[in-house]
């Protein structure tokens, strides 16, 4: 520590630094809260992606591929369940005050739902 000859010196430099690496240590506190809430928020965007692929795949893709011998679906089909599973995870998540467009980038939502379809699909295998 800095010593000089003027003990109100002295203090003030004490005070100074005390006052320095506790406002640095509330920022970081602070940046860790901030990313946990972050996280959690991530956490149950995807959760909510993942109901509204088994939701459409409930209320959409079983009964047509049940109707079909060999249990595929056409190109069209697939767009339209994805484009209905966008939009059910969009409403789902209105439906918990959460905006999914901030959470979650556009462009990678089908991302998403294409992963949310693979474990579900591993799901059912096992």
């Amino acid at each position: 520590m800095v010593i000089t000859n003027i003990p109100v010196l002295d203090q003030i430099l004490f005070y100074s630094l005390v006052t320095m690496f506790g406002s640095i240590w509330v920022i970081m506190r602070a940046y860790e809260l901030y990313q946990q809430l972050r996280n959690s928020k991530y956490r149950l965007a995807l959760t909510i992606i993942e109901s509204a692929v088994q939701k459409t795949y409930d209320t959409y893709t079983r009964e047509i591929k049940k109707s079909r011998e060999d249990g595929k679906l056409t190109p069209e089909e697939r767009n339209k369940a994805l484009e209905m599973s966008m939009k059910m995870a969009i409403e789902m998540a209105r439906g918990q005050n959460l905006e999914l467009n901030r959470i979650i980038r556009k462009e990678l939502l089908p991302y998403l739902i294409h992963q949310a379809l693979q474990k579900l699909k591993l799901q059912r295998v096992k």
